[in-house]
């Protein structure tokens, strides 16, 4: 029986980074059908902290809203967590909710009673990882940790990632440097690019979509060198990408209506899409 006194206000669980990569690794299989697995880690001596330290699962029956683990995995793991020379316990489980959001079902309660009678501080993580794997940005990753607080009723748990030896080497191996360098283009080709721009006429091509990038034109007329300190910045030239994304679609159209205007037409994408991949290059990955 789930006490009805058991309340969690302090930010008590610190996973690492590693976990919740490797999560989505498996996940990533079949993103289209939820996945599951059991969360390793231990209790701090102040006996309120939760470490989690890594994952592991197994067979599993999945559809797109429905998962458990076979037996035969679940005692796999626990044989495995006996043959780790650390400290280690199953301290929680994991499964994901694709585009369901995060919350517990009434079996996801049922599967949570059951880590909590055996380990009063286990917790259930539920990820929704769909919006994740369309744009790649961590701000779009749905996680949360939940508890137990009487038979019926739940809580979402504070938590942080911590970073440990394993994502700190990759972190040091993807590690990129934010200053960038926009070439010269001489001004005879500058201004062939805005006469090509000029002859473009089409209900596809808005006149501050051209103006945009009369704009861009004019930047590469002369090098242009930055250095963003700390992602400052990042969320307008982002805003910028997806704008130059929605005129490099528009230039697309305008290849199917003016056939004429090819020559311009692929000049001017090229300008585009290059201007994409710098911003993309130096800022987005």
């Amino acid at each position: 029986m789930i006490s009805q006194q058991m309340t969690y206000t302090k930010k008590e669980i610190h996973i690492s980074a590693y976990v919740i990569a490797k999560i989505l690794a498996v996940d990533a299989i079949d993103p289209s059908k939820e996945s599951a697995g059991v969360l390793l880690g231990y209790l701090e001596e102040d006996g309120e902290t939760l470490v989690i330290t890594d994952f592991d699962t197994g067979k599993q029956k999945q559809t797109s809203t429905f998962v458990v683990l076979d037996d035969e995995a679940l005692v796999q793991i626990v044989q495995d967590l006996q043959n780790r020379d650390k400290k280690e316990t199953i301290v929680g489980w994991v499964h994901t909710h694709p585009s369901f959001g995060c919350f517990l079902s009434g079996t996801d309660k049922s599967t949570q009673r059951i880590y909590q009678n055996l380990f009063p501080q286990a917790v259930a993580l539920v990820i929704d990882p769909s919006k994740y794997y369309q744009t790649s940005k961590q701000r779009d990753l749905e996680i949360e940790f939940f508890r137990l607080i009487s038979d019926l009723d739940y809580q979402a748990i504070p938590y942080g990632f911590y970073f440990d030896e394993i994502t700190r080497h990759l972190s040091n191996l993807v590690e990129v440097d934010l200053k960038w360098e926009l070439p010269q283009l001489p001004a005879n080709e500058v201004r062939k690019l805005h006469q090509k721009l000029d002859t473009i006429v089409s209900p596809s091509l808005e006149s501050e979509e051209k103006q945009l990038l009369h704009g861009f034109v004019d930047i590469l007329s002369e090098t242009t060198e930055q250095f963003v300190e700390g992602g400052e910045g990042k969320e307008l030239l982002e805003a910028i990408d997806t704008r130059l994304n929605v005129i490099a679609q528009n230039v697309n159209k305008i290849y199917n209506e003016e056939t004429f205007n090819l020559y311009a037409i692929l000049n001017i994408v090229s300008v585009v899409l290059i201007a994409v991949a710098w911003f993309l290059l130096a800022f987005l990955t």
